[in-house]
């Protein structure tokens, strides 16, 4: 049941296109998932050194490998994630300043390996919860679209069928 509070909130779709704001990333493919927790981003060449985590986003991923960027902060935690499958493993969780919409706020994300599936960013609910109502019917982002254009046929895309 709707709330007053939910007038305010910003309906989006099941995958949206996600803008980096201090790192002029624009129209990231981003697929929204009220059954994650945390929000992700395909991240390679992670390392560690003085308390300080550097990284390489989007890099080699078959849709926005083009954008990729070299990273590094010294704001980050470690936390431990598990997939749907009930594997879990310690990743590290970083802040982005974001833009969704209109909207320009700070999110963080867990750096993983995000190569062989179809969107590079996945919207778990810390993110979504207080700012974002989610119409599944809707999508800025057309998945099968995203295969054709890019040539990607993955043998065991993991998301196949959960969009």
């Amino acid at each position: 049941m709707a709330t007053r509070n939910d007038f305010h909130k910003l309906i989006i779709g099941r995958s949206e296109r996600l803008n980096f704001v201090d790192f002029h990333i624009h129209g990231v493919p981003a697929k929204v998932d009220t059954g994650a927790y945390r929000s992700a981003i395909h991240a390679s060449d992670i390392t560690e050194h003085d308390g300080e985590v550097s990284f390489t986003v989007l890099g080699n991923h078959p849709v926005c490998g083009n954008m990729a960027q070299r990273l590094s902060t010294r704001e980050f935690s470690k936390v431990v994630v598990a997939n749907s499958f009930g594997h879990e493993e310690e990743r590290y969780d970083v802040k982005f300043r974001v833009k969704l919409g209109p909207k320009i706020f700070k999110a963080k994300f867990t750096l993983a390996d995000r190569s062989k599936k179809i969107y590079p960013i996945l919207l778990g609910r810390t993110m979504l919860n207080r700012r974002f109502l989610i119409d599944t019917n809707e999508s800025a982002v057309d998945r099968i679209q995203l295969k054709k254009e890019y040539g990607i046929d993955f043998p065991n895309d993991e998301e196949e069928g959960r969009e």
